[in-house]
């Protein structure tokens, strides 16, 4: 590099040889007779002449002992006393001899403080009562949570610049690491630099105190109201925002990070619409943290203009210079390791927002890219070392699994990057070739993730119980990231009608989705324990439980599918029948048996003789379909047997139904009877493609709404074992319901076909304008006398089930019209599903 292009950074207590090299010098003292170490064992005079003749130059001029660290130290490490090392000791990260300027500045400054003025006026009492004390509570809630998940990510064992160095960090503090990097360029002898320099930390100690208040109600010591909380969130927020466009203008590594923690701190709650419009944007910060990454990483600063300004060519501030710095100061790998916590940012937001990535190659030629090609090598390694460990859950150690975490998060940013390609792909409109080779490379990703590290996950969570919090933190965070690129390929595929695509990834989605719900599940079962260094209060610390935050929203709209009241098991059960319940998620069955329960008691049935509620895992599955004649299929997590019917509250999607029935006919007796509860898929259409054990005992058995309707139809298919059909209808009689024989292959049975007629005329009645759906159902109710409507019979079901079931006859009938589709499809835009979201064509409150 010529010299002409950098400036070297002012060290203090270095010998010549140590100084010139940038490397790390452990002599004593400068008028000490004995040598540094790296002088002694070279043999070299151990000289301090840069010293002399620096005094010299300054007259004497008086300067401060400069003998701390570089940097506060880290913490991010599991609360049981263990600490993270410091980056600037383990020499994956040695800063070398940096001057300490930001040390001290961050010591000794009075101003630096992250609680502005107003939260702690009297008109906001909250427990920010001691500005410097809570700022430090608020800074030990950001380490302990965001950095302990994100620290593990920039670690060896994630980050690809850093596998395989074993004497670089396991954890490390992105926080603490953007103040070295920036100590390393601060030239002490520039007072406007030094001034600079506390005013970005200023910021952003400000925006972490802003991104971490969120977790203030669950954590103070004080009874504070959620009002006084609420307005302390909203101060500190404003505060960090107002500061966004001054730290877009100073650009460091730590405005970088100020930048990106503002974009993930959450609009608090009482926040306007109008005044989030009058300011920046989460977006637009990603994207300025973005630039100022690339700016940093350029080490010059030459001739640039626009049409606002032109800024002459001005010397570097970089600092390494020479090829033997390179090698021994780290400081190659502190920078790189913060460019892949830029390149996750960058790929996250290239994911879920539409924007292409501003430090990565997009469908062209991300392939050929370093940060990609070192992701999958670091995955073969990880790969070939996994398979040298001993199996099973016993050698589970939480070393382990934080490194099998770490390792799988690596990868995980692979499967962003190829899953946001492929939406670039679809969003752009390039060619069916290059949308097959985005769309193929997914799926791969996908299943190497499910080779290499999945069953290694799955074995972390067998020892949970055993395992750090901070650990069981991580693996939360992962199985959700992860999973949430799953879910978020399956939208942009349905948003683009590509379903030609979801053929090959049902069994993919299926995974996801339950994985989901029993992640979700995991974490909100699970608590995370902090304390306060000077509290005062007694005890073994705070308990919260850990915050999924906008994650858990995202899961939420892309699942789109809510498991409803099972009506039909009151029915059956309230003719003293035994009533089996399978769920994989405790809290699942526990609110199927309440829903029960709640039936049960408004049932105007008083004189049921009501049977048992027996729940069962999925790993008893099989012992409980043994002693069941029929078994009835819900849906891809509910599955109920014995003898019981129930009714299907999920989407009409023949993906599942097949999965759920393959699963069934597997596990269950050879003359146990299969049903399916599909409104409107024919017996034919689920069989087709399957190969199952005995398909002359599978049919279809459809219930209606309410509970207490005995109206049930009976239908078979082409290979039904006709003895099946009379079982079923004798059955039915002698349990109380009503049963109907569809004698040939009808979509919809025989009562569905008539309501498809009436749903469909009502709907396109709609969105003609002829009336309103109040109007309708008001209209129908008087004349047919029934006690729903079109429009309210709807809204229990379901718009999103009731758009499924119209797609399908569309789609096997070709002559329905759009409209009454279209119109279904506006609410589900706007989140309306009907009775289960709280509004639909009516409003019944949020639930």
């Amino acid at each position: 590099m010529p010299a002409g292009l950098v400036t070297r950074r002012t060290q203090f207590s270095s010998c010549d040889e140590c100084r010139r090299s940038r490397v790390a010098c452990d002599a004593q003292s400068s008028e000490g007779a004995s040598s540094c170490t790296r002088c002694r064992n070279r043999h070299h005079a151990c000289t301090f002449k840069w010293l002399q003749n620096a005094k010299t130059s300054n007259g004497g001029a008086k300067r401060r002992s400069r003998r701390g660290t570089t940097r506060p130290t880290s913490d991010t490490s599991s609360t049981r006393g263990s600490r993270v090392t410091d980056t600037s000791h383990e020499s994956g990260f040695d800063p070398g001899p940096v001057n300490d300027l930001d040390h001290d500045i961050y010591r000794d400054s009075p101003t630096v403080t992250a609680m502005p003025e107003s939260a702690s006026l009297p008109w906001c009492p909250s427990p920010i009562t001691n500005p410097e004390e809570d700022s430090r509570w608020l800074d030990t809630l950001y380490r302990e949570g965001f950095e302990a998940v994100f620290g593990s990510w920039m670690g060896r064992y994630a980050c690809p610049f850093l596998f395989g160095h074993n004497l670089a960090d396991k954890y490390v503090s992105i926080s603490d690491l953007c103040r070295h990097l920036d100590g390393c360029i601060v030239d002490t002898g520039d007072s406007q630099l030094v001034g600079r320099s506390r005013d970005i930390e200023q910021s952003l100690q400000s925006t972490i105190s802003a991104f971490a208040a969120r977790w203030l109600p669950v954590t103070s010591p004080e009874p504070n109201s959620d009002e006084d909380h609420c307005s302390l969130v909203q101060t500190l927020w404003r505060h960090a925002r107002r500061d966004m466009l001054r730290v877009i203008n100073r650009p460091a590594y730590r405005s970088m990070l100020s930048l990106l923690l503002f974009a993930l701190t959450p609009i608090p709650e009482g926040i306007s619409e109008d005044e989030e419009a009058d300011g920046i944007s989460g977006q637009a910060c990603v994207h300025a943290a973005l630039q100022q990454i690339q700016t940093l990483r350029a080490r010059q600063r030459n001739l640039q203009f626009s049409g606002s300004k032109v800024s002459p060519s001005l010397k570097s501030q970089a600092i390494v210079t020479t090829p033997e710095s390179i090698e021994t100061s780290g400081f190659i790998n502190a920078e790189s390791t913060v460019y892949w916590a830029a390149l996750t940012f960058d790929t996250s937001a290239s994911l879920t927002l539409n924007c292409r990535s501003l430090l990565s190659s997009g469908l062209f030629g991300f392939e050929s890219e370093l940060p990609w090609r070192l992701v999958k090598t670091c995955a073969k390694m990880f790969d070939e070392n996994a398979r040298q460990w001993k199996q099973g859950s016993s050698d589970m150690t939480d070393e382990r699994a934080n490194q099998i975490i770490a390792a799988g998060a690596s990868w995980k940013l692979l499967g962003w990057k190829v899953t946001a390609i492929f939406k670039e792909a679809l969003r752009d409109g390039h060619e069916e070739a290059e949308v097959r080779r985005a769309y193929l490379a997914v799926v791969d990703s996908v299943k190497q993730f499910g080779i290499i590290y999945r069953p290694l996950l799955d074995e972390c969570h067998k020892r949970m119980p055993f395992l750090g919090q901070q650990t069981k933190l991580r693996w939360f965070s992962l199985m959700l990231h992860y999973h949430l690129s799953i879910l978020m390929l399956v939208d942009i595929i349905e948003a683009t009608d590509r379903q030609d695509l979801l053929s090959d990834i049902t069994d993919i989605c299926i995974d996801a989705e339950n994985t989901v719900m029993n992640t979700l599940a995991f974490g909100l079962h699970n608590t995370f324990t902090l304390k306060r260094p000077l509290d005062t209060i007694e005890g073994d610390g705070l308990k919260f439980v850990v915050h999924v935050g906008e994650d858990v929203e995202a899961f939420a709209a892309e699942l789109k599918k809510v498991v409803g009241l099972k009506y039909g098991l009151g029915a059956w059960s309230s003719r003293g029948n035994d009533v089996y319940l399978v769920d994989g998620q405790e809290a699942q069955l526990q609110a199927s048996i309440k829903a029960i329960e709640e039936f049960r008691q408004s049932s105007s049935n008083r004189n049921a003789s009501w049977g048992r509620i027996i729940t069962h895992s999925p790993e008893s599955l099989r012992e409980a379909l043994q002693a069941a004649w029929l078994v009835v299929e819900v849906s891809n997590s509910d599955i109920t047997n014995g003898q019981m019917l129930t009714e299907k509250c999920v989407p009409e999607q023949i993906e599942l139904k097949t999965k759920v029935i393959s699963e069934l006919d597997a596990l269950a007796p050879r003359d146990t009877i299969i049903a399916s509860n599909s409104s409107s898929y024919s017996c034919s259409e689920i069989l087709k493609g399957l190969n199952l054990r005995n398909e002359t005992r599978f049919l279809s058995a459809h219930s209606y709404w309410p509970p207490e309707t005995p109206e049930i139809e009976i239908m078979g298919h082409e290979t039904t074992n006709p003895s099946y059909i009379t079982l079923m209808m004798e059955q039915c009689k002698a349990h109380g319901f009503s049963p109907f024989h569809v004698k040939s292959p009808s979509m919809g049975y025989i009562y569905n076909r008539i309501w498809a007629a009436i749903k469909r005329e009502a709907l396109l009645a709609a969105s003609e304008g002829a009336a309103t759906p109040e109007e309708i159902d008001n209209i129908f109710k008087g004349v047919l006398k029934t006690p729903k409507g079109p429009f309210e019979q709807m809204d229990v079901v379901g718009l999103d089930v009731v758009l499924d079931i119209e797609q399908h006859y569309a789609d096997a009938r070709g002559n329905i019209p759009s409209a009454p589709r279209e119109y279904l499809q506006k609410f589900l835009e706007e989140g309306n599903l009907g009775v289960k979201s709280g509004r639909g064509f009516y409003d019944y409150g949020k639930s």
